[in-house]
Formats: structure tokens, sequence, C-alpha cells
């Protein structure tokens, strides 16, 4: 099947698609930018103008509010659980009662933010994938107790190279699948349930599961003493590079460069044996003898050193791209969630709150085909509008009009007003 691409967009002169195969909730528009067109879009009358932009100014200053009460709520829940934390903390009584609150809180925000969760399938075809950075990986999923990875934008990049294994010596173009922001969810085992999954499963001593447990901590950089959640937030990363960001990632070479090794270092090392045995059998002395076979010990080291040499190269290529990449972390990441969950509910609310306003009585819909419309006809961006959650928070304000016939807007002038108040009543608490 054709890929159909919308949205061509140059990112550090990187040609980035939007898929439209691929129908989201989220809303590809900046805030900004959308109730600039929604002015300008000769829908509204010119003396409504004023009023639609000060509603909007106070819808989103009044769900900032709202939402910034809901980031303290999060941020408290999380705290335990934050390996960044710097700060004493209550001691909690019941951790696993809390986590499974965290990520319920957690799910709900990425809902919000227009996130969707990769599913067991999509997570196991992307780690089959070798990285288009030529880097082959692998990671042993035993060592968390949860792995979850949520994506919102689906898009193409497409990129020129040639591909001397398939001897394409001429750039060709490749089509990549890219997430536009990844969040990635781990939960690590702690000391005492990786100890036990050692003696139990793997029946090995106590003494060898606690050496084996706390190197392997140590190559993570963490004590495993306690129960953590990593929050990381990434943009633009390819379907294939999944596993590159797993803390527990371990480089594999390749096949075709285990090839390369062996014909290229073979041949050197042969060659090196030949002429150390020529040397040797025609040395008179210890000292010819020894620096015949020192020869042969350097000429096995260089090509053993090769092999070393293509794994740093290749570690090297994930830390670049990992560090443009990332975008935020741990409790940065929740507070950019709830950011983006914030933009995305006023973006919903705001055009079903508009097009009510314009068109009159509907039904929903009518409501929400005609807001897709609106859409794909102003920026070419084929979407699936989430218009139960915009015509609730309408509800939940007060700005919606129920009744036997249809959905309506209440006037800008008493929608304005309404806000008002519920501004009154925030400050009072």
């Amino acid at each position: 099947m054709t890929t159909v691409l919308f949205e061509e967009i140059n990112v550090m002169n990187k040609q980035i698609h939007y898929r439209a195969d691929v129908l989201e909730h989220f809303i590809p528009i900046d805030f900004d930018r959308l109730v600039i067109d929604l002015l300008s879009s000769g829908l509204l009358p010119e003396q409504q103008k004023k009023e639609f932009k000060q509603f909007c100014n106070r819808y989103t200053a009044l769900y900032h509010a709202k939402s910034h009460s809901k980031l303290q709520q999060i941020q408290s829940v999380y705290r335990p659980f934050n390996p960044d934390r710097d700060v004493l903390i209550s001691k909690i009584t019941e951790p696993k009662e809390q986590l499974v609150q965290l990520k319920s809180k957690l799910e709900n925000i990425l809902d919000k933010a227009n996130f969707e969760k990769l599913s067991e399938s999509e997570l196991n075809d992307a780690l089959n994938k070798i990285s288009p950075h030529g880097v082959k990986v692998s990671v042993d999923f035993d060592e968390f107790v949860e792995v979850a990875l949520f994506y919102r934008g689906s898009a193409i990049h497409s990129e020129f190279r040639r591909n001397i294994k398939k001897f394409q010596f001429k750039k060709r173009q490749y089509d990549i699948q890219i997430y536009r922001r990844l969040f990635v969810l781990l939960q690590p085992k702690n000391r005492q349930q990786r100890i036990k999954e050692f003696t139990t499963d793997h029946q090995m001593s106590q003494k060898k599961a606690e050496k084996k447990v706390d190197a392997a901590f140590k190559t993570l950089g963490i004590s495993g003493e306690e129960d953590v959640v990593y929050m990381k937030l990434f943009k633009d990363i390819p379907a294939a590079d999944l596993e590159t960001l797993f803390p527990n990632t371990r480089v594999k070479i390749r096949l075709f460069d285990k090839i390369k090794l062996a014909v290229l270092g073979g041949g050197g090392s042969v060659g090196g044996i030949m002429a150390t045995i020529t040397k040797f059998s025609a040395a008179i002395d210890p000292v010819s003898a020894m620096i015949a076979i020192g020869g042969l010990l350097g000429v096995l080291w260089r090509q053993i050193s090769k092999i070393f040499s293509q794994r740093a190269k290749y570690s090297a290529i994930l830390t670049k791209n990992l560090y443009f990449y990332s975008l935020d972390n741990n409790m940065g990441a929740l507070t950019s969630l709830i950011d983006t969950a914030e933009i995305e509910e006023c973006k919903e609310a705001i055009l079903a709150y508009f097009f009510l306003l314009i068109d009159g009585e509907t039904n929903r819909s009518d409501l929400d085909n005609r807001i897709e419309k609106y859409i794909y006809d102003q920026y070419a961006i084929p979407m699936d509008f989430e218009i139960v959650d915009g015509l609730e928070k309408l509800q939940k304000s007060g700005l919606l009009s129920l009744n036997k016939t249809g959905l309506n807007a209440v006037s800008l002038s008493e929608a304005n007003s309404q806000l008002k108040q519920d501004w009154a009543r925030v400050l009072e608490r």
C-alpha cells in the first residue's frame, strides 16, 4: 500500500512528512496560529472578533490554572519514585498502591495530550529492525517491572544515502518511519526482586546472585535499593531505533561487519603469522626470536582492536543521536506532558466552541465533520478530531447549551461573563 504524505516540514535540513494514512487525535497546529487563522477566516463577524479573542485568552488562562493544580497532585504522587529527587520526603506506607495511582494518572495525561500507546506487536516489530544508523542492539526486558511507550505524530523522514552493501553507489531516497514525540516509561526491578529472580529461576546461589545483580546495577549507575520510575521524552525517533532508548542497551556487531572484519582481519593475521614463522625459523639468537613473536602479537592485537573500534563507533552513533533526540527527563518530562495536554485540550474546546458559535444549532456528528473539514481545507491535515472531549470541556465550563434538537454554544458575551466568574472562584480558593 502506498503511504500518503502531507505537511512537509523542513527541520534542520531534514524533510519530515506527517502520514495521512494514520489518522490521529493530535492537532499539529500551533495554538496561536490556530486562533489567528480562525479570526482571519472570514467566518466570524467583524464585531465579534474582539470578544472571541478575549474568550480564547480567558479560557486558556483559566484552564492553565486548573492544570497547575493537577500538575502539583501528580508531582506529589511521583516524587517518591523520582530517581532525580534531592529533597527529603515523607515515607510512603503503600508504595504499590501509589505506583498504580501514578500510572493511572499518567495515562490519563497522555490521553489528553493525544499520545497513542505503542501496542506489543508494534513494539516487537520495531525492535526486530536494524537501526537506519547501522546499529544493531539488544535489550533485556527481564530487568524491568514495566515498559511502556507512547507516541504522538507518526511521520516519515526522507533522507538520501548510498547502500554499499547492496552495491548501490548512487544516493537513493530512503523513507524512515519516525515518531515526532515519544514518551518512555521504565520501572526497573529493584535489587531484591532481581536477586530473588536469579536464585529462584536460575538456581543461582545467594552470594553469586548478589554479585551479579550489583554488577548490573553498577553498569546502569543506580543502587537498585528503591523502586524508581524513569520518564523520558524524545523527538523524531526512528521506529527502528527504539532499542537505543533503553539504559541496558547492548551493541552488537552486524553480520556484514563480522564478515568484513574476518576477511580483512583474517588476511592480515594469516600474513602476520606466516611472516613470523619465516622470521622465527631464520632467527639465530633469542632476541631476534622475541622480536618476531612481538611482531606477531602486534598484528593480532591490531585485528582485535578493530572489533573494539567498531563497537566504539556504534556507541558514538547512539550517543550522538540520543543527544539530539532527548527533550526531557523524569519530573521535567512530566511537567512537559501536562503543558502539552493543556494546549491540546484548549485547542479542542476552542475549535468546538467556534464552529458551534458560527453554525448555530447542530448535532455532534455534523460538528465533528465540520471541524475536520476545516482543518483539512485550511492546513491539508487529515485527522480524527476528538469531538467528545471538546464538547465535554465546554459543558463542564457552562459554555454549551443542550436540548432535544441539538447542540448550541452560549453567546460570546455570556461565555466571557461565565469565564470571569470562574476566575473569581479560582482566586477565592
